[in-house]
């Protein structure tokens, strides 16, 4: 059991298989320190390394050649010098472009890492890497696959994390690797809840503001793991301690250890227990203050691939 009376999150396992997490909260950094360095690059992922994260999210494609590499857009127009769609550029073209310069100058001579880079890192570093393979089924039907042996060239099958979004994707990474952990985005309570339903899936990667104390109980209790993202407010850190969320998402490794260190847990497992036992939920969707602040833009959104208004990929398949 866990120190707030639910059962151990499997993603606690997978990061003591790394090492001895050192706080009641897994701290995992977006795309690296993304707030200090360009994101999804060496530079942010070394930082986060610094700052002692658990999890590295990451997200990748894969390019005309079939390599893996380390982005999140489908065009290398945003984070890097160039142009175009990743799956019709060649690994050696990508890699010449800069994935630095546009957040600062003293960056300019990072590039978009390949996967197999990025892990390495990761088991120097004894951090769990979390991938989201965004490689849409229909143009690439071996990612996943691809993905998992990066994972088994680096002795880390069983200590990482891979997030699909297609049916196909789950079958596909969990036919190629049983062991490695499956989890899949969510926006809403009942996306989660219907991901519980999806063989091969063991975890949740969900929008922050659409959890619950209920609907967290009834993930831990199920033995899912849940990953709210991405929460960068010191306010909104401690809302997600109040839920028993055992990892958050962030931009800023930094601030949420700090509030980690800061946080005083004993007290939040007494409000739990009595909330439980009087048949209370907390719910951050009836929050005033969160409800009176707009939900991310629509930029925001396509960025993450997820809408408001339908169910995740994974759920329609």
């Amino acid at each position: 059991m866990g120190d707030d009376g639910l059962p151990e999150s499997p993603l606690v396992g997978v990061v003591r298989r790394v090492r001895e997490p050192a706080l009641p909260v897994l701290v995992v950094a977006h795309r690296g320190d993304s707030q200090n360095a360009p994101e999804n690059t060496l530079a942010a992922f070394g930082l986060a390394i610094e700052q002692q994260a658990d999890l590295l999210e990451l997200d990748v494609h894969q390019t005309a050649d079939g390599d893996v590499v380390v982005l999140h857009d489908e065009k290398v127009d945003r984070t890097t010098d160039g142009e175009g769609e990743v799956h019709r550029l060649r690994t050696a073209d990508l890699r010449a472009l800069s994935a630095g310069g546009w957040f600062a100058p003293r960056f300019a001579a990072e590039r978009v890492p390949l996967l197999d880079e990025v892990l390495d890192l990761c088991r120097r570093g004894g951090v769990v890497p979390m991938i989201e393979i965004k490689s849409k089924w229909k143009r690439s039907q071996d990612c996943g696959r691809r993905v998992v042996q990066a994972l088994a060239r680096h002795g880390l099958l069983e200590r990482a994390v891979i997030i699909c979004r297609e049916l196909q994707r789950v079958q596909e990474v969990h036919a190629a690797s049983p062991v490695t952990p499956v989890a899949t985005i969510t926006f809403t309570k009942r996306q989660a809840r219907g991901a519980m339903r999806v063989a091969g899936v063991r975890g949740v990667d969900c929008y922050w503001k659409s959890l619950s104390l209920g609907l967290v109980a009834q993930l831990r209790q199920g033995q899912f793991f849940l990953t709210p993202w991405t929460v960068n407010r010191a306010r909104d850190m401690e809302r997600l301690f109040l839920l028993g969320c055992e990892a958050i998402i962030t931009d800023s490794p930094v601030t949420l250890r700090d509030r980690i260190e800061g946080f005083e847990f004993a007290r939040t497992r007494e409000k739990l227990d009595r909330w439980r036992r009087d048949g209370e939920d907390l719910d951050l969707e009836r929050d005033p203050e969160l409800a009176a602040e707009p939900d991310p833009s629509p930029e925001d959104l396509a960025r993450e691939e997820v809408s408001n208004d339908s169910s995740p990929d994974i759920l329609l398949a």
